[in-house]
């Protein structure tokens, strides 16, 4: 089972609940339950985030943390598995994006790596 939860952070690190512009509901993965797509408004001076997690029958957690701007743009990216939260992609000033969001959600976490693998010399 899948669950995205959609949170808006101004540049202060403040999270703000989003406010919802337009709900569609979708056709769902299976055939029981619901799927919404939400359309959210976004201060100018602030980022949207979607963290998107899924537990499977071990009880094994696994997912992302994306954060975006206000026009929509992907900027960063982090993955949580084995209780690790792990660079993706995008720009790592965002990082402390992904790492407030993690701790709001009381997400445990043995290790952090939010910084770009480096690059090798040839």
């Amino acid at each position: 089972m899948t669950r995205c939860i959609a949170l808006v952070v101004d540049r202060e690190g403040k999270i703000i609940k989003p406010r919802i512009r337009l709900r569609e509901e979708l056709k769902p993965t299976y055939a029981r339950g619901k799927a919404y797509r939400l359309h959210i408004e976004v201060p100018d001076d602030a980022y949207a985030v979607q963290a998107c997690f899924t537990k499977n029958w071990r009880g094994i957690v696994k997912g992302y943390i994306e954060v975006y701007d206000p026009a929509g743009a992907l900027l960063f990216r982090a993955v949580y598995r084995k209780l690790k939260l792990r660079y993706s992609k995008g720009n790592p000033e965002y990082a402390w994006i992904a790492r407030l969001i993690a701790e709001h959600l009381k997400l445990p976490i043995k290790r952090v790596n939010l910084s770009p693998p480096a690059k090798r010399a040839a």
